[in-house]
């Protein structure tokens, strides 16, 4: 079989990024490696419970993306979990490291298999720590390392300048004027009561209506928001690679929101960032007597409240599969108002995953948007667009950034493979073309 390998970073890519958080890259240093993975063993209990516990049953490999993808049982949990174990115990040379480099890499992280495991067993906080300790060494993905360094250094998953990220948000308003006959009220890098957070990877580029989407329920229900061009971006690559990495982005938000004096911060749709707002950003904003929330919870209480009216028979040219994004439905906890919303705003609406916990990942988390990776990303894909196909649903509502990034760029490939029309949405788009603003709303649009 082919191995797929994520391409390296650089070295002063690498040395740029330990720079911001206190390391020195001692490049393909074993000796420290090994020490400081037995320290990380020792000091990490989940890490030590779950290389002790693994039985090699093999319950993991009935679930796992990648395994059920490939066949191949290094790129699977019983292979990530004897891969780590070698680390510990055994010699290794640069072969061991670049297997290791090649498989941990491959993992989606999507948790699947822990809910399937007798025992519990997390292989994706054994990938994260393993690949937090590679990245000591010098080796990570130069996709991901390049994420990284433009989320702390622009604070956006693209690396796009402030002028342009405003240009882009007034293009937007200025399209929901047009097709909505609102003016819409925002600010953009101004106090306000409450921060929206969306995603630059995806809202800003691939699915402008799901931006569209937020700002004008935002405006339906009165909320003083703001965008700010400095964190404009929900997106944490550091939850892939390196934990200190994650904290240094999550904490620009913090700072960002007691900047502009928000009471409320707003995270839009992305899978992992939202895992990562709900369980560092919220605790950490709540210090400072701030709160945080999802844009779904707030579009969710609006319809049930009758705060909107919503006409769902605009959307019901298709038939709708819903598909839950792993980080909402393991470590996000956002899983019934997806399907609430759901039923509001479609005709015929259907489920992709009979078992929420047991959601398939998209393929396209994790680092895999690659586009090195994008050949084994549509292996991975192709788990899910059968059961989408054989259901007979038309279009893959996935209200995640990383998920409709992949879609965008797998489904014309699978669509042709398999002489199929399958089309995609966030579930914000949705809602856009449901709602029906109230009349006489004439506010000004932010210039």
């Amino acid at each position: 079989m082919n191995e797929y390998r994520h391409e390296k970073a650089p070295t002063d890519l690498v040395e740029k990024l330990h720079s911001r958080i206190g390391l020195k890259l001692d490049r393909y240093d074993l000796i420290r490696l090994r020490e400081s993975l037995i320290a990380k063993v020792r000091n990490n209990r989940n890490l030590v419970i779950s290389l002790g516990l693994c039985v090699g049953c093999g319950a993991c490999l009935t679930v796992c993306p990648a395994y059920l993808a490939t066949r191949n049982i290094k790129n699977s949990p019983i292979g990530r979990i004897t891969l780590a174990k070698l680390l510990i115990r055994s010699y290794f040379d640069s072969k061991l490291i670049n297997e290791a480099y090649t498989y941990f890499w491959q993992c989606l992280t999507c948790r699947r298999c822990a809910w399937v495991c007798p025992f519990g067993v997390d292989i994706a906080d054994i990938s994260r720590t393993i690949r937090s300790l590679l990245y000591e060494i010098g080796l990570a993905p130069n996709y991901v390392a390049g994420v990284i360094n433009n989320l702390e250094f622009t604070g956006n998953f693209l690396g796009l300048p402030e002028d342009a990220l405003k240009e882009i948000i007034l293009n937007l308003v200025d399209e929901v004027r047009l097709e909505k006959g609102v003016y819409v009220n925002i600010k953009i890098n101004e106090p306000a009561y409450a921060l929206l957070l969306p995603s630059a990877c995806a809202d800003y580029t691939v699915a402008i209506n799901t931006f569209k989407g937020y700002i004008l329920l935002l405006n339906e229900l009165g909320i003083d928001f703001t965008l700010s061009t400095k964190t404009p971006d929900i997106t944490n690559y550091g939850l892939f690679m390196d934990e200190r990495h994650m904290r240094l982005i999550a904490e620009k938000i913090v700072e960002e929101a007691r900047r502009l004096g928000v009471k409320l911060v707003i995270a839009g749709e992305c899978g992992h960032g939202w895992r990562v707002f709900k369980n560092y950003v919220i605790p950490r904003l709540r210090e400072y007597g701030i709160e945080g929330t999802h844009i779904l919870y707030i579009a969710a209480d609006a319809i049930r409240r009758n705060l909107i009216r919503l006409d769902s028979l605009v959307n019901s040219d298709l038939v709708y599969i819903y598909m839950d994004p792993c980080h909402y439905a393991r470590g996000g906890d956002l899983v019934k108002e997806p399907r609430f919303i759901m039923n509001s705003v479609v005709s015929r609406y259907i489920e992709l995953n009979e078992r929420p916990e047991l959601a398939i990942c998209c393929g396209g988390t994790s680092g895999m948007l690659a586009r090195e990776m994008e050949e084994l990303s549509i292996k991975y894909a192709e788990l899910w667009y059968q059961r989408v196909v054989n259901k007979g649903a038309n279009c893959i509502v996935v209200p995640c950034a990383a998920c409709k990034l992949q879609m965008d760029r797998v489904l014309p490939k699978l669509n042709k493979m398999h002489s199929q029309e399958v089309t995609f949405t966030g579930l914000m788009d949705l809602i856009y073309r449901a709602m029906i603003p109230k009349k006489g709303n004439e506010g000004k649009a932010v210039s």
